[in-house]
């Protein structure tokens, strides 16, 4: 809620501010408001068109939302703008989910991969990994980061995941399959 209250007040106090603007998108991405998320992102853009950060955080509302080949364009630009972005863990995370939701899963793979040697304790990146490698019948590698995920995530089910995780119902389910195909009750 204090979160809410500031990024109001801070648009309220200068309407033209792009970070204002990105952190209003943020929280109507964690409220699984897509259309909200995407509209504050955009402006943030029109405020500032070389906010690579803004692209990211774009990229993962439209990803989270199903929207894979759109969501690969705004990750793409956000690592043309920003490539040493210290987001940059973030985003990889979201070109493995986009390629997760394009069914592509030796990509998300990849990307997971590297997700995790840029940020070993990025929870998110772990869990869309394990998805992707259990999809992708990796059953040696799953098994590893599937320790490695309830290590640093020890409360972690499905049941967890539907209430926390903000994908749209649009994503969800077929993020769920991956969790339970990689062993998560």
């Amino acid at each position: 809620r204090l979160a809410a209250d500031l990024a109001h007040r801070a648009a309220e106090l200068d309407d033209n501010d792009p970070w204002a603007h990105l952190a209003l998108g943020y929280l109507a991405f964690t409220a699984r408001k897509t259309d909200d998320a995407v509209r504050e992102f955009q402006r943030a853009l029109d405020l500032n068109p070389n906010f690579a950060a803004a692209y990211g955080y774009l990229g993962w509302a439209v990803v989270f939302d199903g929207r894979h080949e759109e969501a690969i364009e705004y990750f793409q630009q956000a690592f043309r703008m920003s490539p040493h972005d210290p987001l940059i863990a973030f985003f990889y995370s979201g070109m493995c989910a986009a390629h997760y939701f394009a069914r592509r899963f030796d990509e998300a793979v990849e990307w997971g991969r590297k997700t995790i040697q840029q940020r070993p304790g990025f929870i998110a990146g772990h869990r869309i990994l394990c998805a992707s490698l259990a999809q992708a019948g990796k059953t040696e590698e799953l098994r590893a980061a599937m320790a490695r995920l309830l290590e640093l995530q020890p409360n972690i089910s499905i049941a967890w995941l539907e209430e926390h995780v903000p994908y749209t119902p649009r994503a969800i389910a077929h993020f769920l399959d991956g969790m339970r195909k990689a062993g998560l009750e």
